[in-house]
């Protein structure tokens, strides 16, 4: 008997419906993938838009208050243009809010109104041609009082929006967490405008200009601590009698930092006057205050450091000119350098003791707006205040600075610490705090935490590797030659591939925040420098092709026209916006670094593969300005373009 094996396979029918099955899975899959990119994309340009928002809020919160207005601008981003547009509207308190066109308004109105509501509108093109927008509002209120009341006395009650804390725009402005305490939900927040130098315009003395904001997040009131630092030239006038006065300064009143009732005092000592009428106004009050005598020296409370030994016979510090390129002590009848530190004490500028500095560091721009290295910088900000009221050594210099650039212009940062004298008691009860563990201890400290970008002299080790910018700080308006109105300092342009150090050195005095040389021999070595590795990569990873750049700077010129005639004047934060640099290459963008005022803005398109062809274009969308030239073309690129844009501002 023959026996026959059957092997079972699959029928036509049953291949052609396990097809089907597949196919509709596979369907299924794409169209859920193709649905997850898309709402991933949108998701990504959401918070791309609403942190566009968020920083145009708080570019107008530095803004001068009377100068914040509606607006519009574009801003560029991955390529992606979003739309932004601005609504103010003035809000007055007369028993209540009220604002235009309200029939209780405030008769009269008043120049200013007491807030500003602000609405930010950010407007973009989705993936698929739908039209996004998100916004977001704000309230930025006029400060009344600048005399440093006390940061947790809550106001009158009054019928008014509390005030609302946005944090700082790192790298210009960090907010330095007032706790040690990583869990606190509440807390005090510090945080220090950029300063501002100014030029005097029919002389050569320096005034620099910044706010201390802080923050109390559990009454939602803030102390604003509004800082001048002068550059004089002066002449002793005598030793008076209750002319000149004693520092002012913070203290302790009730366990919280307060104005000292007792600075600003009248006394007997020496006095000085401005050398002649080419000074600045303030200099009347400080060449008169800014000396010392042994009553002030036992209590601890002097304007200048100086041994004992080296003071005069009346306790006064020693006071210099230059002569010959040396500092020679000034005599009675001879004219002598000075500078001050001033506060605005009830509306009005008071001699402070001099600034004091006692570390420096200097990091690329991203490394603070990275949230774990900004956070790694507070901790490193409170280490140092706390080892510095302690007695103990500094702790060491952040180890993760360091950075890996490829060709092209990069702006980097400089941020001091500095901390102010304190008396015996004040000092002990920081001491005890720290002692008991308080979380909050550094509340009850006069530090300052400063971005010295453009106060420092910058230098690099290997300039064939990277250059960094360290231009003389001044205010040039001059169309016909200079066609700019300020000045760089911290901006590294990487050139070629290898290594080079870049580094910051800061006077530790009022010279240091003026950005001037030394106007004492005790200045002379009072240096603090910082400083971090830069790599540069001028090959790609892949076939190791070269890198180049186009890069430079805006030379930019507001020009007014008037029935006066023409002139001039130097460019503002909002005549840039609007800007838009854009490339014909979708693989390269460019960025846009804008110092803030006295730094000169730069842009730079990065790490262009060696043989392309590319187009910069430059465009705003506000139509008075004009750019030269508006485009770059470049063929071929084989070497880094260096390429400065004259830009003009119409009225």
């Amino acid at each position: 008997m023959t026996s026959k094996n059957y092997v079972r396979g699959f029928t036509f029918v049953e291949v052609l419906v396990a097809l089907v099955i597949i196919a509709v899975g596979v369907a299924g899959l794409v169209s859920l993938q193709s649905h997850f990119l898309k709402s991933s994309v949108r998701a990504s340009d959401r918070a791309t838009a609403l942190s566009l928002a968020q920083a145009h809020i708080e570019d107008m919160r530095f803004q001068m208050y009377e100068d914040l207005a509606s607006g519009s601008n574009t801003e560029s981003v991955s390529g992606k243009t979003f739309a932004l547009d601005w609504s103010v509207s003035p809000q007055y308190f007369n028993s209540g809010w009220v604002t235009t066109g309200d029939a209780n308004l405030p008769n009269p109105l008043p120049a200013e109104p007491d807030a500003k509501a602000v609405a930010v509108t950010v407007t973009w093109t989705a993936r698929g041609g739908e039209t996004e927008t998100v916004s977001t509002e704000a309230w930025l209120s006029r400060f009344e009082m600048r005399d440093g009341g006390l940061a947790t006395t809550a106001p009158p009650p009054r019928n008014e929006p509390k005030v609302t804390y946005t944090p700082g725009a790192a790298p210009e402005v960090v907010a330095i967490k007032l706790t040690d305490d990583s869990n606190a939900t509440v807390y005090q927040v510090k945080e220090t405008t950029r300063p501002t130098p100014r030029i005097q315009s029919k002389g050569d003395k320096r005034m620099v200009t910044f706010d201390t904001v802080t923050y109390d997040q559990a009454t939602q009131t803030q102390r604003v601590e509004d800082f001048v630092t002068v550059d004089c030239l002066c002449k002793f006038d005598g030793v008076q009698a209750d002319v000149g006065v004693t520092p002012q300064r913070l203290t302790l009143v009730d366990g919280q930092l307060a104005l000292d009732p007792d600075g600003g005092t009248q006394v007997t000592k020496m006095v000085g006057v401005p050398a002649d009428s080419n000074q600045l106004e303030l200099c009347d009050k400080c060449c008169r205050d800014h000396h010392d005598n042994f009553d002030m020296v036992a209590e601890g409370n002097v304007y200048r450091h100086e041994s004992f030994g080296a003071r005069m016979p009346s306790g006064d510090h020693r006071h210099f000119r230059w002569s010959n390129g040396f500092l020679v002590q000034a005599g009675l009848g001879e004219n002598y350098l000075e500078s001050c530190r001033m506060r605005r004490v009830d509306g009005w500028y008071e001699v402070y003791s001099d600034w004091q500095m006692h570390a420096v560091t200097a990091s690329t721009s991203d490394y603070l707006v990275n949230e774990t290295s900004a956070a790694n910088y507070g901790d490193y900000v409170r280490s140092v205040v706390r080892a510095l009221i302690k007695g103990e050594p500094l702790p060491e210099p952040l180890n993760d600075r360091d950075t890996t650039i490829v060709p092209g212009a990069y702006q980097f940062i400089g941020r001091a610490i500095y901390l102010d004298d304190m008396t015996n008691e004040h000092l002990a009860t920081v001491r005890q705090a720290i002692t008991n563990d308080e979380p909050d201890w550094i509340t009850k400290v006069p530090f300052y935490e400063v971005n010295v970008t453009l106060l420092g002299e910058w230098d690099s080790s290997l300039e064939a590797v990277a250059t960094v910018t360290n231009e003389e700080i001044s205010t040039i308006v001059n169309p016909e030659e200079d066609y700019y109105g300020n000045y760089s300092r911290g901006r590294v342009q990487a050139i070629s591939g290898g290594q080079s150090t870049v580094n910051i050195v800061v006077n530790e005095g009022n010279s240091g925040i003026l950005g001037v040389a030394p106007i004492h021999p005790n200045e002379v070595n009072q240096t603090i420098a910082s400083n971090l590795t830069v790599t540069v990569r001028a090959v790609t990873e892949d076939d190791q092709t070269n890198l180049y750049s186009i890069s430079g700077q805006f030379e930019c010129l507001y020009r007014k026209v008037t029935g006066q005639g023409e002139s001039w004047e130097a460019c503002k934060k909002n005549d840039y916006n609007g800007l838009t640099i854009s490339t014909s290459d979708l693989n390269i963008s460019c960025d846009f670094n804008y110092v803030g005022t006295g730094g000169t803005p730069s842009y730079s398109c990065s790490g262009i593969r060696q043989g392309s062809n590319l187009t910069v274009t430059i465009s705003s969308t506000a139509g008075n300005t004009v750019f030269e030239p508006s485009t770059i073309t470049v063929s071929d690129i084989n070497t880094n373009v260096p390429q400065d844009i004259k830009m003009t501002v119409n009225n």
